[in-house]
């Protein structure tokens, strides 16, 4: 399998969404893909340590991010044989992707997102009631507002808000 460099991988990722948006039209998730998106590095450790669930990256790397010192979590796409699917995944300090759910054996090509704020996270995910943060139908009550304001102003619009309290349902007596 070729190898190629960090910023050959990022340029290629970068030249796919703008094709989208030159053929398909303008499209929010691809502008903030493109504005604020970058890639990520591969290291060796990024794919050891206990798997969480298959098909559930976006709760894996949130409950990684939660239950480890130091990671961060970040949204976007992980490249697999070149196809771009929507994935989560956490880096280090370094910014050296942790990857809790996937196995590599040679297929992933690179990785390409953005990070976020770990309480702006939390909220989303309970406002929303689904994990992922980036998805305009399911994360439908606050990804409007991250994309209308930008990836930090949008993070910070969430955390101004009040928390809302969680109510219980009353047994009867």
């Amino acid at each position: 399998m070729t190898k190629f460099t960090i910023e050959e991988i990022e340029a290629g990722i970068k030249a796919d969404f703008e094709m989208r948006a030159k053929h398909f039209g303008p499209n929010v998730y691809n502008d903030f893909m493109l504005k604020y998106g970058r890639c990520y590095r591969i290291g060796p450790d990024t794919y050891k340590g206990e798997r969480g669930e298959q098909h559930g990256c976006f709760m894996n790397a949130l409950h990684h991010t939660l239950w480890s010192d130091g990671l961060t979590y970040c949204e976007g796409k992980i490249f697999i044989h070149g196809v771009g699917l929507d994935h989560a995944w956490c880096i280090d300090a370094d910014g050296t992707i942790v990857d809790p759910t996937v196995t590599d054996i040679g297929q992933v090509s690179g990785y390409y997102g953005m990070p976020f704020i770990t309480e702006y996270v939390k909220r989303a995910v309970l406002i929303n009631n689904v994990y992922g943060v980036l998805d305009f139908f399911y994360a439908s009550k606050t990804a409007p507002k991250l994309y209308e304001l930008g990836l930090e102003a949008g993070q910070q619009w969430l955390l101004d808000q009040p928390e809302m309290k969680r109510s219980r349902k009353r047994r009867a007596a």
